[in-house]
């Protein structure tokens, strides 16, 4: 009975070896080789040549994966991700370059050079058979053919590659404005987290409310944002950044700016005074001129008396102050408005001897009142 137990076991330990190598052979050695046998997360550099379109450089950094051409900015990790499965490709057949005609087969010039790190690749074009694509790799000397789902991805526009996330990777905002009002720190935590549907060039006319955000090291990010805040062009890249739903922004007023390392800001920096002894400018600045730059001089004032506020008195009708000399007519009109002519009939009784129907026909007319004139310097628009 122990010996049978004993041959079962060997029985199923002969099995389970079978069965581990059958899996390596299937596996591991007859596993196809790949387009460049490297491995995506060594890499550092990424060169992607198109004719017809912009140069695409990709480096790694720190932070992760960024976008040096044809513009600066973080890149977006899923596109870079995808570009790099072609370097595990699987070659389905490769043969020498000498053995073939590079020109008909679309690699002399080829019409997309890939370059990762130091290893170059030239993508050509279509196997008519088994519609594959023709990819030459200098450094071996030898002609490959792989699928050709990995070409849509080589040929992605530069725009593909910029991240859609609002503000840069590794820096937090420490201010930022609204139309020159300060935001709130809930809203700079939202914006440092915010992630675009997608991202546009900037093109037609910029309309939108001005954003400002500045981070500790004093750069400053402007975007011109929209009205209903789903719509951010940033303008030194122009890009534009489309979020999926409206953006609530809280303000702040009482929110300091800190300024960058070493530098106050503009809020913060001392104005200088102008001394006493200036002279005054003879030329009066124009009626547009901002408010800043109108010089207003105020009348003396005995030392330490606090400031008088004169107001100038309403004239009623028939009183003209001290202002009329004894010589001046008193000006015509009605009321306090001496440009306006008085309404037909107003002070004349109709029941006085000598007006109406009973007046007498021998008697002198009324003297007329003159119709007061609008000076230019009174004239209403």
């Amino acid at each position: 009975m122990v010996a049978r137990w004993i041959a079962n076991l060997l029985l199923a330990l002969m099995l389970l070896g079978l069965g581990l190598a059958i899996h390596h052979v299937l596996t591991v050695t007859d596993a196809p080789a790949t387009l460049t046998g490297i491995v995506p997360a060594g890499l550092r550099l990424i060169e992607l040549e198109r004719d017809g379109e912009p140069s695409i450089q990709l480096e790694r950094t720190q932070d992760g994966w960024r976008l040096r051409q044809p513009m600066d900015l973080d890149a977006d990790q899923e596109q870079v991700d995808r570009l790099l499965s072609v370097a595990t490709a699987p070659v389905q057949r490769s043969f020498p370059a000498q053995s073939a005609s590079l020109r008909e087969l679309g690699l002399d010039p080829a019409r997309l050079r890939l370059r990762l790190d130091n290893l170059p690749l030239g993508f050509g074009g279509l196997d008519p058979l088994g519609q594959s694509r023709y990819v030459y790799a200098p450094a071996d000397g030898l002609v490959h053919l792989i699928e050709d789902r990995f070409y849509p991805r080589l040929i992605a526009p530069a725009i593909d590659y910029c991240s859609r996330k609002l503000l840069p990777r590794g820096q937090l905002p420490s201010y930022g404005t609204l139309n020159g009002v300060a935001l709130s720190a809930v809203s700079l935590t939202t914006l440092n987290g915010l992630v675009a549907e997608r991202v546009e060039p900037m093109t037609g006319e910029l309309n939108g409310d001005p954003v400002e955000v500045k981070f500790g090291d004093g750069t400053l990010l402007r975007f011109v944002v929209s009205a209903d805040r789903r719509h951010w062009s940033r303008l030194d890249l122009k890009l534009r950044y489309v979020l999926s739903d409206s953006l609530l922004l809280a303000l702040d007023p009482s929110a300091v700016d800190p300024g960058p390392p070493g530098l106050p800001s503009a809020a913060t920096r001392p104005r200088t005074a102008v001394p006493a002894s200036a002279p005054t400018p003879t030329e009066a600045p124009g009626p547009f001129a901002p408010a800043d730059e109108l010089t207003v001089t105020p009348a003396a004032e005995p030392a330490g008396a606090p400031p008088l506020v004169r107001l100038s008195p309403d004239h009623p009708a028939g009183s003209y102050g001290d202002e009329s000399g004894p010589d001046q007519a008193p000006p015509v009109g009605f009321g306090a408005e001496p440009y306006k002519a008085p309404p037909a009939g107003f002070g004349v009784d109709p029941f006085a001897p000598g007006q109406g129907q009973g007046q007498d026909p021998d008697a002198e007319p009324p003297a007329q009142v003159p119709k007061a004139e609008i000076t230019p310097s009174l004239r209403r628009y």
